[in-house]
């Protein structure tokens, strides 16, 4: 326990009596105006997602080329367009087991199997329930 309270006693007077600090170089740093405002990001014509001075918050959009005036847009939706069957929500049929087809990712519903009913050509097995295409 000695040497370490001895090892930082040696450290902080090093810190104390070492010399003056250097000075950071200004080269890489950008140059400043008279305005408050130092542009970080660039004038982007595809959407990003950031803070924007003009409208004083974080949202996505894209800028006009002349002037680089910031256009607001909507957030891309991320589509889960799964060809096998899962099971979870979709906002018009609830939680359900189903499988997206087409190039439009149509939705397709698979039902729980009905012995009664005749019997479709495209089933699954989930566990013990057998759900089908009707």
């Amino acid at each position: 326990m000695k040497i370490l309270k001895s090892l930082g006693a040696a450290l902080l007077a090093a810190g104390l009596f070492g010399g003056p600090a250097s000075a950071m170089p200004a080269g890489d740093l950008p140059q400043l105006d008279d305005s408050l405002v130092v542009q970080v990001r660039a004038c982007h014509g595809d959407v990003q997602r950031h803070f924007v001075p003009e409208y004083g918050r974080t949202m996505y959009h894209r800028h006009r080329r002349p002037d680089c005036h910031p256009i607001p847009v909507q957030p891309p939706q991320a589509r889960d367009c799964h060809r096998e069957v899962r099971r979870h929500y979709l906002p018009r049929y609830g939680n359900v087991p189903h499988r997206h087809i087409g190039t439009n990712c149509r939705v397709k519903v698979y039902n729980r199997y009905d012995p009664y009913r005749p019997r479709p050509g495209a089933c699954i097995q989930i566990g013990p329930i057998r759900y089908c295409e009707y």
